[in-house]
């Protein structure tokens, strides 16, 4: 769970994890990752982690960016499956076995979250709306990934995966699923995506500034590693 400025609800977010995953019965444990908080995140999270096993909190000064983040508590777990799930919850704990499900039934290598599924409920501005096919119309096209999002923030992985295509990673911050992903497929590993069991909204707005970003790093992603052709 990478978190960044997230004093106001990282507390709420370790102790909803805690309590869903443990009612499924799973075996599991919680790293959460501080990315440079400058509000005192660090702070709640050791605070709310306080007696709780299951639970690890790690962090580091200087902000570095979401991928940065889940890829350093990626190295710091244990875990034969690695989930990546945003800490503000905005796709609830909840999804979690629903991807596992997905992952034993299809023999998936990687399961993503689609908040543009038929079965997905996504509620967003029209711009929102544009800026999220536009920003997917475009990895399409430019690396030949064949899915319908790459950027909800819920997604699994088996450790081998993860542990094959990171050391050939670069983007570490808006776009750094695309690459992981990319690499993903390029390695033969098998994708698929599921809807999201709750309801979601799309309610922060995009900058100029890291519309921009995401571009050039997608850019830089295509340059890097090309594009994935895609055999019937």
């Amino acid at each position: 769970m990478p978190v960044y400025n997230g004093a106001g609800y990282i507390a709420w977010s370790i102790g909803r994890v805690v309590e869903s995953l443990g009612r499924w019965g799973y075996r599991f444990e919680v790293v959460v990752v501080d990315d440079g908080s400058r509000d005192g995140t660090l702070g709640e999270a050791l605070a709310a982690a306080r007696g709780l096993r299951c639970v690890r909190v790690l962090g580091y000064r200087r902000n570095r960016g979401k991928g940065f983040a889940f890829l350093y508590g990626y190295r710091h777990s244990r875990g034969d499956v690695v989930v990546l799930l945003d800490s503000d919850l905005d796709v609830p704990p909840e999804q979690v076995p629903l991807m596992l499900r997905a992952m034993e039934a299809t023999g998936a290598d990687v399961v993503v979250t689609n908040k543009w599924h038929p079965l997905s409920r996504t509620r967003a501005t029209t711009l929102r709306r544009l800026l999220s096919r536009g920003f997917n119309l475009l990895v399409r096209l430019l690396t030949g990934l064949n899915l319908q999002d790459t950027q909800t923030g819920a997604k699994a992985f088996k450790r081998r995966v993860l542990d094959t295509v990171t050391p050939k990673m670069h983007v570490k911050r808006y776009a750094f699923d695309v690459e992981l992903l990319l690499l993903a497929a390029k390695q033969g590993y098998k994708i698929v995506e599921v809807p999201s069991l709750a309801e979601l909204r799309l309610t922060a707005a995009f900058k100029p500034r890291e519309i921009l970003n995401m571009l050039l790093e997608l850019l830089s992603i295509t340059y890097r590693h090309g594009r994935l052709s895609w055999r019937p």
